[in-house]
């Protein structure tokens, strides 16, 4: 698995960064991996699609799945995540995940990717 750097952002949480967060994505574009935030363990599972989108479902342990949405960037994946069921100023926001190069910065810094894909609303 491949190490990458990620955060989020939430309403009333401000940016949270992803910790020990590590993908794999085989030649047919289906993602998998793990990680640890301020709310807990998770796993990630999902598909880069051919025209540039992404699609995940980050699954923390024993509890709730948070949806992502994002696009493929020469830098990383930028996007919006959000939280079925919900309806409040706190079920979604943007996200970044960037893979890890030496030498390379991580994407806390990063404010948005430039999408390469058309952007994704939900």
């Amino acid at each position: 698995m491949m190490k990458w750097s990620g955060w989020w952002e939430q309403t009333g949480y401000g940016r949270q960064e992803m910790h020990n967060l590590s993908l794999d994505v085989d030649v047919d574009g289906m993602v998998k991996g793990q990680g640890e935030d301020c709310v807990g363990r998770f796993t990630f599972r999902g598909q880069f699609w051919p025209d540039g989108t992404v699609s995940l479902v980050k699954q923390y342990l024993c509890r709730h799945a948070v949806y992502y949405e994002g696009c493929n960037s020469r830098e990383g994946i930028f996007g919006r995540w959000f939280i079925r069921g919900l309806r409040a100023a706190y079920d979604s926001g943007r996200f970044a995940l960037c893979p890890v190069a030496i030498g390379l910065a991580n994407c806390e810094a990063i404010e948005e990717l430039v999408p390469v894909c058309e952007a994704v609303s939900r």
